[in-house]
């Protein structure tokens, strides 16, 4: 397992492999409403996948821990996997959604393994996210990037803005 930090914009992201698809992934909330912070972008650039997720909270429940991994709406022309990462419904502590973050990791990395068309590190499958809870979630990121070093068969990349 690596971390690799990257200056730039988490969208921009493409696969170093010719003809793998990208995963890019994103903490959210269980109730289906990606409302704020990085979850806004993601609505505003996939608004069909938007529409996925939502229904797929309103009808599921036991959600954290768990990873919904839809296709980008242009998946076809972008090769986009989004990894939702279910890590909070706005109860927990920052420990409690760190946890739920290795948890929907740790699903994220079984359901990977049944996919063989995207970016790889070596023998590690690459998932590509922001500084994930840090934001809306209030997460310090040191207890969620201790979280991400325990995943040990998944690479990150992990988007920073130039500031």
């Amino acid at each position: 397992m690596t971390i690799k930090y990257i200056t730039g914009d988490l969208f921009r992201h493409t696969a170093t492999q010719s003809g793998k698809s990208v995963i890019l992934a994103h903490a959210c909330n269980t109730g289906g409403s990606w409302g704020g912070g990085i979850a806004a972008v993601f609505r505003t650039k996939f608004p069909q996948a938007n529409s996925e997720y939502a229904n797929y909270c309103h009808n599921n429940s036991n959600l954290l821990g768990k990873t919904l991994l839809l296709r980008a709406d242009d998946f076809k022309e972008s090769r986009v996997y989004i990894a939702n990462l279910f890590t909070s419904d706005f109860n927990q502590s920052p420990e409690q959604i760190a946890c739920y973050t290795h948890e929907s990791l740790e699903d994220l990395a079984a359901q990977l393994k049944d996919i063989d068309d995207v970016e790889v590190h070596g023998d590690k499958k690459v998932v590509n996210m922001p500084k994930i809870n840090a934001g809306i979630f209030g997460v310090p990121w040191e207890l969620t990037e201790a979280e991400l070093e325990k995943v040990k068969e998944l690479d990150f990349n992990v988007y920073v803005l130039d500031t």
